[in-house]
């Protein structure tokens, strides 16, 4: 018989049985919320994604430094040279051991040589820089010749001088020269049956001492101004108890209003006093160029007027010129209206004469010249220049050949006081970097318009000048050149008018270098034998021939 639990048990038993079926509907519903064909993967399904907030980071920017405005605004045009690299493979040295050139140094070159004209030939040169402010320079040369014609001989020497300083912990710059300079003249054109009692009474010796100073500034001043003062004394004397002093003051100021623009003004004062045995003159002249100049690269223009006093009076001179490119071309449109002014002195008269007579009076050039012109490139390497123009002198020195004496071998200054000259020039170069430079120059002129003189006595209506300069490697130079010319017009006995024949001069100089710092040149000059003459009477030296050697040790660098 079966027995009944007590009801305590019978409550037991039923919370067990409620636990039991609680437990097993959680564990089925978990169940139910995962695939059928069984666990591969979970995915969970969620619109909250974790971020991290983006917060600008704090940044140190330096202050940018003041511009600087005291230093000079350089502005460079600087053509193409067409450069090549001549790469050489060198060894991998130390930093220190890389050549600077702002280091000091020293140099020496010296050059020597001897002709078959009895003509020995020297010049030396010595440059050394103590220190990064202060440099000076020492030059000393002289040649002789003596040719196949009677008595044609001459004779050159000089020294010079030169010198720069830059004052410590100021802009100012101060340089200067100075120069003495020795040339002995021989008459020797003198003419067939003339007999000469000794050769003294042809020799004339012409001596010149001088200096110059100059001041300048490495820097604008405070109010954008740029200046370059210079002052100059030379002496020159003659055995014709003939003695010139030459004193000049120059100072051109310049100030920049903004990048492309800038104002100039030019004081230029000269002074010379020539004298002749007991007479003596002087010739005094006061210049000022006053100007405006606009530079940007494409369109540059400079306009300005130049007043000069002399003891003839007065005059105005204009300053404007005016250069323009075309767009997306190489090719450059140049006019102008310029006003020259020309003091001439005994020594530039005797740079282009050496056979004239001491002057008896110095008058003063003024010239006005209305001119245009194009410049052009037609590769890096080949540029060009045509420009004519119209050209108006008053006192124009001219030499004629002085046909009262009986030698007839000396020229008159005489000048011309008014003359027209129209002239056209072009030129064209072409540069391979340093290694082939050619070049060809021409020029024609007509003279026109005289009223004192029935020629323009001494001056050349054609001259063509062309050359070339090679380079071989590193060791040999190659250089030549080529002179053609119309000979000058010339008078002789009786008033007759004649002109001189004209030539071609051609002459070519070799050099090698045959050791570190050793090199042997040889030069041939007037290679086709011409005894032309560039003033009548006064035939040139014919072929001649110079041969030398050349010492230049690489320069000592200091520490």
């Amino acid at each position: 018989m079966m027995q009944l639990l007590p009801m305590k048990s019978w409550i037991s038993l039923y919370r067990k049985c409620a636990c039991a079926m609680v437990l097993l509907f959680f564990f089925n519903v978990e169940g139910y919320a995962q695939p059928a064909s069984g666990v591969k993967s979970v995915d969970i399904i969620s619109s909250y994604k974790p971020s991290i907030r983006k917060f600008p980071k704090f940044q140190f920017l330096p202050n940018l430094p003041t511009p600087d405005t005291s230093k000079m605004a350089l502005r460079y045009s600087i053509p193409t040279q067409g450069w090549r690299s001549a790469f050489v493979l060198k060894p991998v040295m130390p930093l220190v051991w890389q050549k600077d050139s702002n280091v000091v140094h020293s140099s020496l070159y010296i050059k020597a040589g001897y002709g078959n004209f009895k003509s020995p030939y020297f010049r030396a040169h010595f440059t050394n820089t103590p220190s990064l402010l202060t440099s000076y320079a020492i030059t000393a040369f002289h040649q002789s010749a003596q040719g196949n014609q009677n008595f044609q001989r001459f004779g050159q020497s000089g020294l010079m001088v030169q010198g720069f300083k830059k004052l410590p912990a100021s802009p100012f710059i101060l340089d200067g020269t100075i120069d003495v300079k020795r040339d002995a003249v021989f008459k020797y054109g003198v003419p067939a049956g003339i007999i000469i009692p000794s050769l003294d009474s042809l020799k004339n010796v012409f001596t010149r001492a001088g200096g110059r100073v100059g001041f300048s500034r490495s820097s604008l001043t405070d109010f954008d101004i740029n200046y370059h003062g210079d002052f100059s004394l030379n002496t020159f004397s003659d055995q014709q108890e003939g003695r010139e002093i030459a004193f000049r003051f120059r100072l051109p100021i310049e100030k920049y209003i903004e990048e492309h623009w800038s104002v100039g003004v030019e004081l230029d004062a000269q002074s010379i006093q020539l004298k002749r045995e007991s007479v003596s003159f002087q010739n005094s002249t006061v210049g000022f160029k006053l100007g405006l100049k606009h530079v940007n690269g494409r369109l540059n223009f400079r306009a300005g007027i130049n007043p000069v006093w002399d003891r003839t009076g007065s005059q105005l001179l204009p300053q404007i010129s005016l250069t323009y490119q075309l767009d997306s071309s190489r090719l450059l449109l140049t006019a102008g209206w310029e006003g020259h002014f020309t003091v001439n002195t005994y020594q530039q008269l005797f740079t282009t004469n050496n056979w004239l007579m001491l002057p008896t009076q110095l008058l003063n050039t003024k010239t006005r010249e209305v001119y245009f012109g194009v410049k052009g490139a037609l590769s890096p390497y080949f540029t060009y220049v045509l420009q004519g123009s119209s050209q108006v002198h008053q006192s124009m020195p001219l030499f004629v050949n002085d046909t009262s004496q009986l030698l007839k071998n000396t020229f008159r200054v005489v000048y011309e006081p008014r003359m027209v000259q129209l002239q056209l020039k072009g030129e064209i170069n072409y540069q391979v970097g340093q290694r082939l430079y050619l070049f060809s120059k021409l020029q024609l002129n007509q003279f026109s318009g005289l009223v004192a003189q029935k020629r323009a006595w001494g001056l050349l209506p054609v001259e063509w000048r062309s050359g070339s300069r090679v380079t071989f490697g590193n060791n040999f130079n190659w250089q030549t050149d080529l002179f053609v010319w119309r000979g000058a017009p010339f008078l002789q006995a009786g008033d007759k008018v004649e002109r001189l024949k004209g030539s071609i001069d051609l002459s070519t100089q070799l050099e090698f270098k045959f050791a570190r710092a050793w090199q042997v040149w040889t030069r041939f000059g007037n290679l086709f034998n011409q005894a032309y003459q560039r003033w009548a009477q006064y035939p040139v030296y014919g072929l001649n021939f110079m041969a030398g050697v050349v010492f230049s040790p690489e320069p000592k660098r200091k520490p």
